[in-house]
C-alpha cells in the first residue's frame, strides 16, 4: 500500500514534555499546521516510568516509613497490614493513564493531529512514520522538532536481558523479595531506596565508595552512610560479569566487589547505569544533523541545530540536564 502523504509547517517527533508543549503552542498560539509523532504513550518519560509514578511510588515508601516512626510518637498500632504491591501497581497504572487522556486532549484543542507510530527521516525534510497497523504516512514539513528523548542503558555483560530497567520497575506486577540494583546516580538510589522502604531485602552495588557522585562530596557520604545505617546492603568498588537463569524465576549474579568475587540469587535484577538518546530508528544521518561522541544532537543556547529547519530539545540533546523542567 502506498503511503498517505501529509504535509506541515511544524512536525514535532516525540510525546514528551517539551515535544508536546512546543507542538500546542505552535498550532494554539502561532497557528502553525502541527503534527506530533509518538510511538509509545503520550507524555514521554517522566509521566509513563519516570517522575510521576516514580513520586506516587515514593510516596507509599514514605507512608510505610512514617507508619514504623509512628510509635516513637505515640502511636500504637495493633496490627500493620502488609504492603499490597498488585492493588498499589494497578492504581498508579490507572493515574498514569487518566494523564495520558489528558495530554490527547490538550493536543485535540490545541488542534494539532496526533499520529501513534515509529518516525524515520526519508530526507532533511520528509519523515516516514510507520503507523501502529503498518501502513505509512509520509510526512513533508517545513520544520521539524526532534524530541524523542532517552532510554535506559544495559551492560554488555552476558545475560544482561534478565534484569530490567528503571522502565521495567513500573511493570513490575509482583513485589521482589530479593533485589539488586546497579547503578549510583539518583535513578538508582531512588530505587533501591523505595525497595527498601516497601519491605524488600535491597541489595546496591556501586562501583566506588560512594553514590551519587555528581553530587557535592558531602551529600555522597552522608545520604551512603545513612543508606547503610537503613540497612540497605551496599556492594562497593563492584562490577558484574554474569547473570544466570536459574529457571525458578530467580537469577544469580556473578560479581566481584571490595570484599572479593561472590555470587547472589536474588529473584529481581534492576540495570540504572544511565541512559542514552532514542535515535536508532529515527535514520537522523540523512539528515546531516551533527552529534556529540555520546550520541546526543548537538544544539545551540535556542535549540537550533546545524540544519537551519530541524531543532531538538530534551533529553535527546547535549545541552542541560535530563530532565522535564529543562525540556
Amino acid at each position: 500500500m502506498a503511503p498517505v502523504n501529509k504535509e506541515c509547517d511544524y512536525l514535532v517527533i516525540g510525546g514528551g514534555s517539551g515535544g508536546l508543549a512546543s507542538a500546542r503552542r505552535a498550532s494554539g498560539m502561532y497557528g502553525a499546521k502541527a503534527i506530533a509523532v509518538e510511538n509509545k504513550r503520550l507524555g514521554g518519560t517522566c509521566v509513563n516510568v519516570g517522575c510521576v509514578p516514580k513520586k506516587v511510588t515514593w510516596n507509599a515508601a514514605a507512608l510505610a516509613e512514617t507508619m514504623r516512626d509512628a510509635k516513637a510518637y505515640g502511636f500504637d498500632f495493633k496490627e500493620v497490614a502488609p504492603f499490597d504491591w498488585t492493588t498499589f501497581k494497578h492504581k498508579r497504572d490507572a493515574y498514569v493513564r487518566r494523564l495520558n487522556g489528558i495530554y490527547e486532549r490538550n493536543l485535540n484543542n490545541d488542534k494539532v493531529e496526533y499520529l501513534h507510530g515509529t518516525a524515520s527521516f526519508m530526507d532533511p525534510h520528509t519523515v516516514k512514520v510507520t503507523l501502529d497497523d503498518g501502513s505509512d504516512v509520509s510526512v513533508n514539513a517545513k520544520n521539524i522538532l526532534v524530541a524523542v528523548g532517552g532510554h535506559p542503558n544495559v551492560p554488555n555483560v552476558p545475560g544482561a536481558e534478565l534484569g530490567i530497567t528503571s522502565d521495567g520497575f513500573f511493570e513490575l506486577e509482583k513485589q521482589p523479595k530479593k533485589v539488586a540494583v546497579v547503578g549510583a546516580g539518583y535513578i538508582a538510589i531512588e530505587m533501591a531506596g523505595m525497595f527498601h522502604a516497601l519491605g524488600t531485602e535491597t541489595h546496591l552495588f556501586i562501583r566506588h565508595d560512594t553514590f551519587l557522585r555528581t553530587f557535592d562530596p558531602m551529600v555522597q557520604e552522608k545520604v551512603t552512610a545513612e543508606y547503610e545505617r537503613q540497612g540497605i546492603h551496599i556492594h562497593k568498588q563492584s562490577s558484574q560479569s554474569k547473570v544466570e537463569d536459574l529457571g525458578n524465576g530467580m537469577k544469580k549474579l556473578h560479581y566481584k566487589d571490595s570484599n572479593g568475587e561472590g555470587t547472589m540469587e536474588i529473584d529481581t535484577l534492576l540495570w540504572a547505569i544511565g541512559r542514552s538518546p532514542e535515535l536508532e530508528k529515527l535514520n537522523l544521518d540523512v539528515t546531516k544533523v551533527e552529534k556529540n561522541d555520546k550520541g546526543h544532537i548537538k544544539t545551540d543556547e535556542y535549540q537550533n541545530t546545524n540544519v537551519p529547519h530541524i531543532y531538538a530539545l530534551g533529553d535527546v540533546c547535549d545541552r542541560g540536564f535530563e530532565l522535564t523542567p529543562v525540556a
